[in-house]
């Protein structure tokens, strides 16, 4: 009997299961009447109508697998991230938030016993003390703690408590005096780090520009951070590298990587990388030595032969006769 109320019961579970996963179904695929593309005339099978389970869906990359969704139920996801978008922030923040009180509680529990959000000390005290973990170890720290800020106390003179406490207040303010110049120091060292790397920055922007590199172009946080780590490859060989000599390093570096490079390729691919602006500067350049060069060329004079000095020109009758008529005439 029982066997057979187990099998019901596992031929029930199967039914509900099956149900579930139809109702999954039936909610993710669209309808065959809305979207007739669903239906797939499957010839291979004699055209038996196959239903695509993924028609009409966006495809989605998640994790490395493909998901489809439909445009609602991308809406739907995007509606939930949007909205658990703050939800991560502030998650962060208490995670921030909680790793610093474990290391307040870690290194100094007395502000976490003391802080009034908590409760009163004294409550704190014995919450802590109801508690069922306190171990003999801790009842022993407590108990010598006891002993001598209690029992030893009260045994004391009045001359010796009065001792006592300026040596416990004398002791507590150079306690704070000293936390106070750690502070003053790490806030004058961190004032320090970052002057300098302040001044650095200008520097690196200043050989940057003098090297003709804009600074709001696309390759200058590139170049700024080559040339910082040149610096400091410098600086750890023992070596003082400015950055000016980085930046000049960095710029015969690029032209060696420029050439290797450009040398390898056709007067097609050399056109294709460097871009139409940059091939356009070249010609204009290679145009402009040709005229150059045709305007040194020297230019050839010519020079009508001039006559012999020891030749005289001579006069026919007629010429001479024709001579002597203009000299009358006053010509």
């Amino acid at each position: 009997m029982a066997n057979t109320e187990i099998g019901q019961n596992a031929v029930n579970a199967d039914k509900a299961a099956a149900g579930v996963v139809k109702g999954i179904d039936a909610k993710t695929s669209p309808k065959t009447e809305d979207k007739p593309e669903v239906i797939l005339k499957n010839k291979e099978n004699g055209g038996i109508e196959v239903k695509d389970p993924n028609a009409g869906k966006q495809k989605y990359v998640v994790d490395g697998k493909d998901v489809y969704l439909t445009p609602e139920q991308a809406q739907a996801y995007v509606q939930k991230g949007l909205a658990f978008e703050p939800k991560i922030s502030q998650l962060g923040r208490l995670q921030q938030e909680t790793a610093a009180f474990l290391e307040t509680l870690a290194n100094d529990p007395a502000k976490v016993i003391y802080n009034e959000k908590f409760g009163k000390p004294a409550d704190v005290l014995k919450k802590i003390l109801a508690s069922t973990k306190v171990s003999d170890e801790i009842k022993e720290a407590l108990g010598q703690w006891y002993y001598n800020n209690v029992v030893v106390t009260e045994q004391m003179t009045p001359e010796q408590r009065e001792a006592a406490e300026w040596k416990r207040k004398s002791e507590e303010y150079d306690s704070y005096r000293a936390q106070q110049e750690q502070e003053r120091i790490e806030n004058e060292n961190n004032r320090k780090v970052n002057e300098a790397l302040q001044t650095i920055k200008a520097q690196i922007s200043e050989a940057m520009t003098e090297a003709g590199v804009p600074l709001d172009s696309k390759i200058a946080p590139q170049l700024a951070k080559r040339v910082a780590q040149i610096m400091q490859l410098g600086y750890v060989n023992g070596k003082v590298v400015t950055p000016k000599e980085a930046m000049a390093k960095v710029k015969a570096e690029l032209a060696e990587y420029q050439k290797a490079y450009y040398d390898v390729l056709d007067e097609d691919k050399l056109v294709e990388q460097l871009g139409k602006e940059n091939a356009e500067k070249v010609r204009k350049y290679y145009l402009k030595a040709v005229k150059a060069s045709e305007v040194e060329k020297p230019k050839t004079k010519n020079f009508a032969p001039s006559a012999k000095r020891d030749e005289r020109k001579t006069m026919t009758p007629d010429q001479f006769k024709d001579y002597l008529d203009d000299l009358k005439k006053g010509k």
